[in-house]
């Protein structure tokens, strides 16, 4: 049970992807303008962001099975933990610095107009769906999990597809909250979508800040047990 609940919880954290949020919102703020329907063009984005998600997490798996000696070489290695401790600090200090307010509006409307017709909706949310897990320590930490698990690899597929589900679901949740205002009602969504992302910029400093501080306490304990410091 605890492994299922660490694996939720790198899940959860991975979830909060203030860039899908920004781009579904522009999604909407685009369909509006034109009539075209908003909630299969969000989902296609969505589904290619959980394809790359789950094409990401395989290899990853992959990867780190085959080479399961040389990750546990790291966790024995001190400059190996000085370097997860200046990941740790920098992560901290990110959590720590407050955001400067942004219109998302002007950004989000180049975006899906430009980089979304160039590519396809679903091939953008692929490619978004990979960098934003690829440079996510919590999609890295339940990779490593999955990956030094004791288990088949059908029950790894589905670990991984559990994973990918947990990452998509607040996105899932802003497409179906927008999909019910009216293509008319732009100030009631433009209200949705300012709470949503605002939330989301809460949750996402709260979860860097844990992220960064849990990495500088396991950096820290492992460099004091290499050292020999309190021996």
């Amino acid at each position: 049970m605890q492994y299922y609940l660490s694996l939720l919880g790198f899940a959860a954290i991975d979830s909060v992807n203030l860039l899908a949020f920004a781009v579904i919102a522009g999604l909407w703020l685009t369909s509006a303008g034109r009539g075209v329907p908003f909630a299969p063009r969000a989902a296609r984005f969505t589904g290619g962001a959980f394809c790359g998600i789950v094409l990401l997490s395989l290899v990853s798996v992959w990867v780190i099975g085959n080479n399961q000696e040389f990750v546990r070489s790291l966790f024995h290695n001190l400059w190996a933990m000085v370097a997860l401790g200046l990941i740790g600090l920098v992560i901290t200090v990110m959590g720590l610095r407050k955001p400067a307010e942004a219109k998302e509006e002007s950004v989000e409307a180049p975006l899906t107009q430009n980089v979304l017709q160039k590519f396809g909706i679903m091939v953008t949310g692929v490619v978004l769906g990979i960098i934003q897990s690829a440079t996510s320590a919590p999609f890295a930490a339940g990779m490593v999990l999955i990956s030094f698990a004791e288990s088949p690899w059908w029950s790894k597929l589905l670990q991984i597809l559990f994973f990918a589900i947990i990452a998509i679901l607040p996105s899932t949740a802003l497409i179906i909250a927008l999909a019910r205002v009216r293509s008319g009602g732009i100030g009631a969504a433009t209200r949705r979508i300012d709470r949503f992302l605002s939330y989301g910029r809460v949750a996402g400093r709260a979860l860097t800040l844990v992220v960064g501080l849990a990495l500088l306490i396991l950096a820290a304990v492992r460099i004091t047990q290499l050292t020999g410091v309190l021996s």
